[in-house]
């Protein structure tokens, strides 16, 4: 392992090897799957913190703490991140800097505090406080993704079998009401187009769910999109005061 093709030359020809040709060998592309599966997740900040933090207040320069985790890290995506960080503070940039090319990951609250500590020279400690209110958040959030996990699958099981209903088994019962030959309610004459329109378009029905799904995802990723959605979760009964009484602890510890 070598930093440039000149540096493998000069190394061979130093231990007596005569090199032919050196070219770089590239860790596998990511694939769909990689990016769907091995996302850099939140959990994977917080143990990065940790990491960092651990190292910097041994006495290890932030130089060498990327250079172990460099090694150390076997996930993909989150050591191709180390080392896009690692060569932009090697190339002059400051940390914040270095982390304010991934704000998807790092939030301007985190990237604020190591800015801070840069300024103060106590980095290490701010990254010792950023890791345990990391840790609190991602225990916060585990309590909060147990207390949903049974709710939003009843919600979904009762999505799928109103599908099901409405598209496979609504259409047998409801040919009985056509051969009635009798003026049917208003809602009965709904139920039977829908059921019609599921029964032969069904596909497209999914699709539908599915593309406004993510385009829900894109609107709530945007800046508009995320006040609106955090404007509506504050008025969630019960949600929205769990939300602002936890938002109102995390200002508080951080101040």
């Amino acid at each position: 392992e070598a930093a440039s093709s000149e540096a493998v030359v000069e190394y061979l020809q130093k231990n007596d090897y005569f090199p032919i040709s050196v070219k770089k060998v590239n860790e596998k592309n990511f694939t769909f799957l990689d990016e769907l599966f091995q996302r850099v997740v939140f959990a994977d900040i917080v143990n990065y913190t940790r990491q960092v933090a651990i190292m910097v207040n041994a006495g290890l320069t932030l130089i060498d703490a990327l250079e172990i985790l460099k090694k150390q890290t076997t996930k993909l995506p989150l050591r191709k991140m180390i080392e896009e960080i690692d060569a932009k503070i090697k190339g002059g940039s400051s940390y914040s800097e270095a982390l304010s090319d991934y704000r998807g990951n790092f939030s301007n609250l985190y990237i604020s505090l190591v800015k801070s500590g840069e300024a103060s020279g106590k980095l290490g400690e701010i990254l010792l406080r950023l890791a345990d209110n990391l840790e609190k958040e991602r225990e916060f959030k585990s309590k909060l993704k147990g207390a949903l996990v049974y709710p939003v699958i009843i919600v979904i099981g009762m999505f799928v079998v109103m599908f099901i209903m409405i598209t496979f088994v609504l259409p047998k019962l409801l040919g009985l009401y056509k051969d009635f030959n009798v003026e049917l309610p208003l809602s009965t004459k709904i139920l039977i187009a829908v059921s019609s329109f599921s029964t032969h378009f069904w596909p497209v029905v999914l699709g539908s769910f599915f593309a406004a799904g993510y385009f829900i995802k894109k609107y709530f990723e945007r800046k508009s999109g995320k006040k609106n959605f955090d404007q509506l979760a504050l008025k969630t009964p019960v949600f929205g005061k769990i939300i602002s009484v936890s938002a109102l602890l995390e200002s508080t510890r951080t101040l």
